[in-house]
């Protein structure tokens, strides 16, 4: 199994549980963060708590599938963001199989803070190489 290779990602909607909005409705965008790449979806202007990302596709360079992504969910303000909630995804569990489509749980402060739904193909990098003893 490669180690290495382009993963494909679609964030494609979310249902969050959290509202940092005392007002209003939020504006949430979610961000990917992995190694040296960083992601950001565009804002979905006052969808509030089922907020929606059409044609939000993503290539990520995977160096190792051992690693994590940091999957965040912020809410637009004018002058700071404030943090929805928050992710730890193994790359593992998205790399096989040749794709996902699943729902990442985000947490704020230990607290479900509601659910980020993903798809992704994985496109892996050539074949890792098997060494045979000479002779056989």
């Amino acid at each position: 199994m490669a180690t290495s290779g382009t993963l494909k990602v679609h964030i494609i909607e979310a249902r969050l549980e959290r509202d940092t909005e005392a007002i209003g409705k939020m504006d949430p965008y979610c961000v990917v963060n992995m190694r040296m790449q960083r992601i950001r979806t565009k804002t979905a202007m006052d969808e509030g708590k089922n907020p929606t990302w059409d044609n939000e596709k993503f290539d990520l360079d995977v160096k190792y599938i051992g690693d994590d992504m940091a999957l965040e969910v912020f809410d637009e303000d004018p002058c700071d963001s404030d943090l929805v909630g928050s992710a730890n995804i193994k790359l593992s569990a998205m790399c096989m199989n040749g794709g996902f489509d699943e729902w990442y749980e985000i947490q704020f402060k230990g607290r479900r803070a509601g659910a980020v739904h993903i798809k992704g193909e994985w496109h892996p990098r050539g074949e890792m190489l098997v060494a045979v003893p000479m002779g056989q």
